[in-house]
């Protein structure tokens, strides 16, 4: 069995280079040394990345998160929501209780008109949501955020912000009748 000494001699000793030790660096109870090692230095006068609003992985998982709810939300708005089917649903209702004894002009505006402009009021909510969301993520991303946001990011709020205008679009499309215009009754019925 061979023994192996754990004392150093003088010419064992490595140098020490002040420009790598680190002398401010201040150890918090409880923190650990892999703790402080997955710390990088912020701007100067402003501690550690953690403290900085904007940066680290965290600030990337909301920036992800926030263009995949604004990509999300310019989808419903162009495709639909159960939110819109049952508000029309409870417009249909309301318009066929309130004609009961009503002309074949104001039934049809109850029943179908009526409905039709609620499931676009309710795409163009969700339409300036995606829009608001995706807007706020490319801002803050591009102006706020110490480090930019990842390309993948930033191209899912692109196609967020995208899909908002043209949910937009046809949400107002529909609530102005562009796309088909009101059913009315020929004169004589």
């Amino acid at each position: 069995m061979t023994t192996t000494s754990t004392t150093a001699g003088d010419d064992d000793v490595p140098e020490i280079i002040p420009e790598l030790v680190e002398e401010d660096l201040v150890v918090l109870d409880g923190d650990t040394d892999a703790d402080l090692l997955d710390e990088t230095p912020g701007p100067a006068g402003f501690g550690t990345s953690e403290s900085l609003p904007g940066t680290g992985a965290g600030a990337t998982v909301i920036a992800g998160a926030a263009a995949i709810a604004a990509a999300g939300l310019g989808l419903v708005s162009l495709t639909g929501s159960w939110l819109g089917n049952v508000l029309a649903q409870r417009q249909t209702l309301i318009g066929q209780i309130a004609t009961a004894n009503a002309k074949a002009d104001a039934i049809i505006k109850a029943q179908y008109t009526n409905p039709w402009h609620r499931t676009a009021f309710v795409s163009l909510g969700f339409a300036l949501a995606a829009l608001i969301v995706a807007a706020a993520t490319l801002v803050l991303g591009r102006f706020a955020a110490v480090v930019q946001p990842p390309v993948w990011v930033r191209a899912v709020a692109w196609g967020a912000l995208a899909l908002g205008v043209v949910g937009l679009g046809v949400s107002a499309a529909m609530y102005f009748d562009v796309f088909a215009g009101s059913i009315t009754v020929p004169a004589g019925s």
